[in-house]
């Protein structure tokens, strides 16, 4: 006669990681297990001392034998045999005789509804698509996984509340199977009721945030628009709360039974003035000093005006520019822009009046491009004499980050492109194309990414123009903290014969840079650059600069600041032998 044995199986599947033990001998009974299954076993064994007397042995070995017994179950062998034997007597030991027994499978699976019961066609999916069935090997953590499947399945069916209430498991000996029974409470369906809003001493408009809610009233319940919608708003960065859920009351239900509850969104507004300092040096620029004020939601619909004014010895700038975001629509916003910069250069000197404006699509957090068209009148003057230019552009431009920071990336890649033809017309008349692309890609050598490999390369033409019929900031120039480090600013490339920067119409620049975190705010590295500016519109490797170096990193909240010192490997007769580059950020 069978003599069926049922027992609860609750302590096996609820089982954490095993209990450290000593690595003792194990000795294998009946059918050997495969590699997988004996480096399993291996690994639920941990190091201890060597057993000095034969009590100490044993309780070693009994420490083991648990922990094997806990491993063996976390795989469906849920009936081993474990015998334990002390050896020796000067130098005792533990030895494990294991035989792990049957592996047990499933046997029935179902999913049982207390209470209401979820549509048919619902019931359908949970049942085409759970992923325990009958037959499959008895593994606790999928049994348990099934678990949080069904309550995720039956939220994003437009059950909220759904959960399961309890979890039976019963096991068969003699049949070496495992049953379960997923007693699931559904709760009501849910549809989107409205949308509320705090109303006292909002600044910004209801109309506004409503551009950002992903679902219509009437809809079925989804978590996935629920936690997009949060998303959105925390986006915005005007909030120092926001949290968007449903209402904890129905506010009334549907003719066919469904539940609608309304959606209450919580939102604490941030201050709408900040003020942003930075600075940079190298031996090459000088010094710079760089300050940003910004004003948010000046018209209480998201919109952020920001002024950006340069100080620096090379450079002096004032730019404003006021996004608009969402302003068609989710995702698709307008930027203004207008602007004043003067520029004196080794290559040029500079003085213009520019104003924009753009249209900016956020695709994802990760993928944005944009496009636009701007207007600027420069006064310009180099090598090749003086000009007046009016220059009137269309531009477009895409970028994908995959990267896990912004300012301290430690793995992913990230690209960007921007193609721009321009017409310039006033002491010279030239229509030309602008084009240029930079890819950079960050490889962690190891788990806490302290040591990470970075590169990068850049690519950019121009078509349509000569270089000396191209406006001088339109021009490609290398070298600097930014680009080819080792040599200064703008002066890789064509030449006049007393080591001006004359500029070209294509560049080439690649970089290479090992990073190492010696302490969690502190970074060293070693980096190799190389770039190359030609006259022709295809630039290559032959007439390269290269340049060298090593640098430290202070992270801040801010980002790291960078030091770096580095030295050009094939300088020209103009070139210096050492070059610092001091600034906010990585090289890249």
């Amino acid at each position: 006669m069978l003599n069926r044995v049922f027992f609860f199986l609750i302590v096996a599947l609820a089982m954490t990681a095993s209990a450290a033990a000593e690595k003792v001998d194990i000795e294998f009974a009946g059918d050997r297990p495969g590699d997988e299954l004996r480096s399993t076993l291996q690994d639920a064994l941990a190091d201890e001392s060597t057993p000095q007397t034969a009590l100490e042995a044993r309780r070693q070995g009994r420490r083991a034998a648990e922990a094997v017994r806990s491993a063996l179950n976390s795989e469906g062998y849920y009936d081993p045999q474990i015998d334990l034997a002390v050896l020796g007597t000067d130098a005792p030991e533990a030895r494990l005789r294991v035989d792990t027994g049957p592996r047990f499978a499933l046997g029935r699976v179902k999913v049982s509804f207390v209470g209401s019961v979820p549509t048919e066609a619902d019931q359908e999916v949970i049942r085409a698509g759970l992923p325990v069935r009958a037959g499959r090997p008895a593994i606790p953590a999928d049994v348990i996984d099934a678990e949080r499947w069904i309550t995720n399945e039956l939220r994003n069916a437009g059950y909220p509340y759904a959960k399961v209430d309890e979890r039976r498991v019963i096991g068969d000996r003699d049949a070496e199977t495992l049953s379960v029974t997923y007693e699931t409470r559904t709760g009501p369906r849910v549809v989107f009721g409205e949308t509320r809003f705090p109303n006292e001493k909002m600044k910004t408009k209801a109309s506004y945030l409503d551009r950002l809610v992903p679902y219509e009233a009437g809809e079925v319940y989804d978590p996935a628009a629920l936690s997009q919608f949060n998303t959105r708003l925390a986006e915005t960065r005007m909030f120092k709360v926001a949290r968007a859920d449903l209402a904890t009351e129905p506010s009334g239900e549907t003719e066919d039974g469904q539940q609608i509850r309304d959606v209450v969104v919580t939102l604490t507004e941030r201050p709408q003035n900040s003020i942003g300092l930075g600075g940079k040096y190298s031996t090459s620029e000088g010094f710079g000093l760089n300050a940003e004020l910004t004003r948010r939601n000046l018209t209480r619909r998201g919109d952020v005006l920001s002024a950006d004014l340069t100080v620096a010895e090379l450079e002096q700038s004032l730019e404003v520019i006021w996004r608009r975001p969402n302003e068609f629509g989710y995702g698709r916003g307008l930027v203004l822009s207008a602007g004043v910069k003067n520029e004196t250069t080794d290559a040029y000197d500079r003085q213009a009046v520019f104003a924009g404006v753009g249209f900016e699509v956020v695709r994802s957090p990760e993928f944005t491009y944009s496009y636009g068209v701007q207007g600027e009148i420069a006064k310009e003057e180099d090598e090749y004499g003086e000009r007046d230019l009016q220059v009137v552009s269309v531009y477009a431009d895409a970028r994908l980050d995959k990267t896990d920071s912004l300012l301290d990336p430690r793995s992913g890649w990230r690209a960007n492109a921007r193609v721009e033809p321009s017409y310039a017309f006033g002491d010279e008349v030239s229509p030309y194309v602008r084009s240029v692309g930079q890819i950079s890609a960050y490889v962690p050598f190891d788990e806490d990414r302290k040591f990470v490999l970075a590169g990068r390369f850049k690519a950019g033409a121009v078509v349509g123009a000569d270089v000396e019929n191209l406006p001088v900031d339109t021009r490609f120039y290398s070298g600097g903290g930014g680009s080819v480090r080792g040599y200064a600013y703008q002066a890789i490339g064509p030449q006049a014969d007393d080591g001006t920067p004359l500029g070209g119409s294509s560049v080439i620049e690649t970089s290479i840079e090992g990073r190492y975190a010696v302490r969690p705010n502190i970074g060293v590295v070693a980096f190799l650059d190389a770039g190359a500016v030609s006259t022709s519109q295809f630039s290559d490797f032959s007439d390269a600069r290269y340049g060298a170096g090593v640098g430290v990193r202070y992270t801040t909240p801010a980002g790291p600041i960078r030091l770096d010192v580095a030295t050009p490997l094939n300088p020209t007769d103009f070139d210096d032998p050492v070059q610092i580059y001091i600034s906010i950020g990585q090289a890249f």
